[in-house]
């Protein structure tokens, strides 16, 4: 059983990755990171995005001294109801991994809009008795030993022995 589970993610992806103990590597090398799954939200990718678009250049934009007109086209509802649909995919993964008894403790992190709705999704995981710990950056652009460093410098991670 891997002790430790890191999963990063922002709007569009998620990395899973379990914190790896080594016996016959030298103490510096002994704990590692690495990927075990990966999911992806393409509803939030910019493919995705087009579908909302709409276009509406030269229309009300405050010719001479008159101010411009805003518009609201009712994006902001529709990103938050795709970041809540992902961190609910998200949180019934870990929930997957929480019940095959492969994971004691999880580490989360993501930027602090995408970490928000992560917390209510992993409600029923904190209720089953999970360590949840959470730091608020955006570090899905880290390789595993990047992050891994990250981690252990925020006291997420245990560093090296």
């Amino acid at each position: 059983m891997n002790d430790f589970w890191v999963i990063v993610t922002d709007g569009a992806q998620a990395r899973f990755m379990a914190l790896e103990v080594k016996t016959a590597v030298p103490p510096r090398a002994a704990l590692r990171l690495v990927e075990n799954a990966r999911m992806s939200n393409p509803e939030h990718t910019v493919k995705g995005r087009r579908s909302m678009r709409k276009i509406k250049s030269g229309r009300d934009t405050g010719r001479g001294r008159m101010a411009p007109h805003g518009y609201t086209d009712k994006r902001e509802p529709h990103e938050a109801e795709v970041l809540r649909r992902f961190a609910s995919r998200i949180a019934e993964q870990a929930a997957v991994l929480v019940a095959a008894g492969k994971a004691s403790s999880l580490v989360l992190v993501a930027d602090p809009r995408m970490l928000g709705f992560l917390r209510g999704a992993f409600e029923p995981v904190v209720n089953a008795g999970i360590a949840l710990r959470e730091l608020a950056r955006d570090y899905t652009w880290c390789s595993a030993p990047q992050l891994q460093r990250h981690l252990s410098e925020n006291g997420l991670l245990p560093g090296p022995r």
